[in-house]
């Protein structure tokens, strides 16, 4: 196939989803991976020439799934708010990305364009401006998701420089947006925002970025991006009380009243955490999830802005599509389906 082949993977994520829905108006040859969540390949395929099942844990699926690619946009992972680093995240987050970088070398891949987190930036204050850094310290950020994270972009720095890679990483901040179709924790909150089974809320804030934003982002820097190089795709800073506005303001509800402080919290975290993991349920307010919405979230965009025109639109605007999203598409579509 002479055409250029662009492969996502964890093409069933939100953000996956919409990459290939951007790619696929681009014009582009899409080949989308999933792993599970097989009951959305039918609705994959409108956005996706191809559908292919590979697993990043697994190296043999990886190199039939990046056979003659041009470039690879690697999104699976694990988004946690867990406080270690458990057997599943270093799987995936570490020893995956270990993984994709293999495969991108021995399928002759051109760029592969790796999808990191602004929450590997370490930050001494709540007051300074945070932007790229050269290189990643798993020591100085906390939480499972930011200290695997660090680890799985460490890794790719190091096959640039070491074996050749060329590869570019793009670091988002909180995604919100259409095209979710497996719930993520703020998005967990956004539908219970909308279906008016959120009694409470905390304090805090955090960066939101419309996910159209970001994928706009990834599909540029396959062309423009630096070899070696991140990029922080932030977006505007949104309190949660605001956030919690937007999805009742979209969903025709009112919004809870009732607020609780990070400190008061806090004060029940650690065990509430524990718990959770003792009896196998989701977690939701643990140490870090509460540490991350009174963090330093004054992350710059100002290095994409330069080289691609990135200018991300309020995040009011896309909770209301995802809000749209969840009750147009998902729910009709979806609900109770087994998704996992």
């Amino acid at each position: 196939m002479s055409q250029e082949i662009h492969v996502v993977t964890g093409a069933t994520g939100r953000t996956g989803l919409a990459l290939c829905a951007e790619l696929h108006n681009r014009g582009a040859y899409v080949r989308a991976l999933y792993h599970r969540s097989t009951q959305f390949v039918p609705f994959l395929k409108q956005y996706a020439d191809e559908a292919v099942f590979a697993d990043i844990r697994s190296p043999d699926t990886l190199a039939a799934a990046f056979s003659g690619a041009t470039y690879v946009y690697h999104l699976a992972g694990i988004v946690s708010i867990a406080s270690k680093i458990d057997a599943d995240i270093e799987a995936v987050n570490i020893t995956g990305v270990q993984n994709v970088i293999d495969a991108s070398l021995s399928c002759g891949v051109k760029r592969l364009i790796h999808t990191g987190t602004v929450h590997t930036l370490p930050f001494s204050d709540n007051t300074s401006v945070l932007r790229e850094i050269p290189r990643f310290d798993p020591d100085a950020v906390s939480g499972a998701y930011a200290v695997s994270k660090a680890i799985g972009s460490n890794l790719v720095l190091d096959a640039i420089k070491e074996r050749g890679l060329d590869a570019v990483i793009a670091m988002p901040s909180g995604i919100v947006g259409a095209f979710e179709l497996t719930r993520s924790n703020f998005g967990q909150i956004v539908v219970d925002v909308a279906e008016r089974r959120l009694p409470v809320y905390v304090t805090g804030r955090y960066d939101f970025v419309d996910v159209k934003d970001v994928v706009k982002a990834l599909a540029d820097l396959a062309k423009l991006g630096v070899s070696g190089e991140s990029y922080i795709l932030s977006g505007q800073t949104l309190h949660v009380k605001e956030m919690i506005q937007a999805a009742a303001s979209a969903a025709g509800v009112k919004a809870p009243k009732l607020c609780l402080s990070l400190d008061f919290i806090k004060l029940f975290a650690g065990f509430a955490e524990q718990d959770a993991l003792r009896k196998g349920k989701t977690l939701t307010f643990t140490p870090y999830a509460l540490k991350v919405l009174g963090d330093n979230c004054n992350f710059s965009h100002e290095k994409i802005t330069a080289l691609t025109g990135y200018a991300p639109r309020p995040p009011a605007e896309a909770i209301k599509e995802q809000v749209d999203f969840y009750f147009q598409v998902y729910k009709k579509n979806f609900q109770g389906a087994n998704i996992k």
